[in-house]
């Protein structure tokens, strides 16, 4: 339907599709369109009988390869939430409003999420395997068992280390900017040391979600949380805002990188590659991709097993 819909908006000449254009990107209205309609011939190969005719690898890549771009289109879609929980509007780079491209994130959203989930089951079912825990076993089941709490493998923990020390000069040149440094923030600004200690409980906050996914206490409840300690965390708990927060912080970090360092993105007053928007942009895009990475490890540990019933 989305993308039925994107071709009609494209036929009667829209041409803003994800607010590209406004940022001197190329128009990709007519190309998403075709790419989202194609992903929907994939999704009815997933669960028809003529889907049999297809070969299974064909239809799992098509639907990683529909997820992968509906996820990147969607890569400003928590800057536009976290501005409207500020701000109670989405706006353009023009500031003017633009509830149609929060829309339009909105949905590849949804769309590379459900791509995804629909790319994992077709996978397992051709293989023969377990919708709910991968594994091949019997079809007599009785319930689902969990593996004990423990830390993910040493190239993940360094990768999520590696995250963390990302902020590090975004947080160091705010410090500085507060402190009166000149030449720092743009326009002169001097963040006040209240804001400074929200930045710093943020960044603490963002932190914290990440060394859960590397640690045990991420798995099961560690004994300083009341009521909670020694209980097992639900899978869900990290992992919906994870995928809400890696693609975008990743893709879009990455994305400001190569855009500034190409002369693409206009210099806001903060130094460029090399000043805050460079920083700025390095944070987002290590501890997004180290969140990936994380996110992914955590998973796997934490995939449950189905108890084959003898």
């Amino acid at each position: 339907m989305y993308g039925a819909a994107l071709v009609v908006a494209a036929s009667a000449g829209y041409r803003s599709f994800l607010g590209l254009p406004d940022i001197g990107l190329p128009d990709l209205t007519w190309p998403g369109a075709g790419i989202l309609l194609a992903g929907s011939v994939v999704a009815a190969a997933a669960v028809r009988p003529w889907g049999r005719r297809v070969p299974p690898r064909a239809v799992t890549a098509g639907a990683w390869t529909v997820a992968a771009l509906a996820l990147t289109g969607s890569c400003w879609v928590l800057l536009n939430l976290v501005e409207l929980v500020l701000t109670g509007s989405v706006r353009s780079v023009d500031g003017d409003s633009d509830w149609v491209t929060f829309g339009e994130r909105l949905c590849l959203a949804a769309v590379g999420a459900l791509f995804a989930a629909t790319a994992l089951s077709y996978a397992r079912r051709t293989a023969g395997r377990c919708a709910r825990c991968g594994r091949t076993h019997a079809p007599e089941t009785a319930g689902l068992r969990y593996p004990e709490a423990h830390a993910a493998p040493p190239a993940v923990l360094r990768t999520a280390y590696a995250g963390c020390c990302a902020f590090l000069p975004y947080l160091t040149l705010h410090t500085l900017g507060a402190a009166g440094y000149p030449g720092i923030e743009p326009g002169g600004y001097r963040p006040p040391w209240y804001a400074l200690a929200a930045l710093v409980c943020g960044i603490a906050l963002a932190l914290f979600l990440l060394l859960g996914l590397v640690r045990p206490w991420g798995m099961v409840f560690p004994r300083w949380t009341p009521w909670l300690a020694g209980r097992r965390v639900p899978r869900f708990l990290p992992l919906v805002p994870v995928w809400l927060v890696a693609p975008t912080l990743a893709l879009y970090g990455t994305g400001s990188l190569i855009l500034a360092a190409a002369g693409v993105l206009r210099d806001d007053g903060g130094g460029g590659v090399l000043g805050l928007g460079g920083a700025a942009s390095l944070a987002f895009a290590g501890y997004g991709w180290a969140l990936a990475v994380a996110s992914v490890s955590y998973q796997l540990r934490t995939r449950p097993s189905c108890v084959v019933r003898r």
